[in-house]
């Protein structure tokens, strides 16, 4: 039985609600090599639902889907706390900013890299 929540998650500021929406990737860096994540490209999109639903699109089709929360907590890289997506229960996390319609992601990982995405 699959169930699915109607109501909003839990956010913990007004700033990280900003989230909820629609964003086409722009761009990416960092990783081991330097040179970004290849595999992206401008008809990918991500989009964070109010329920605590993500789901990443190519092209228009469903690449994947999972719940998602956000917190506030240490960033691996500056140790001081910033807004965090988790992805899944246990899954990976990403810290994010958000200035005006422009979304930037990192992943919490030594070596990880780096997103940009715009809204829609």
């Amino acid at each position: 039985m699959l169930f699915i929540s109607c109501g909003k998650i839990n956010t913990p500021n007004a700033e990280s609600e900003k989230i909820f929406g629609t964003w086409r990737f722009v761009y990416s860096s960092g990783g081991l090599w330097g040179g970004g994540n290849v595999s992206f490209d401008a008809t990918d999109t991500y989009e964070y639902k109010e329920n605590g639903t993500f789901s990443h699109r190519k092209d228009g089709q469903l690449i994947d889907q999972m719940n998602f929360s956000l917190q506030l907590g240490p960033s691996i890289t500056s140790q001081t706390d910033q807004l965090l997506i988790q992805y899944g229960t246990v899954g990976y996390k990403q810290s994010f900013q958000i200035s005006n319609d422009t979304l930037f992601l990192s992943d919490e990982v030594f070596d990880g890299f780096q997103y940009v995405f715009v809204k829609q």
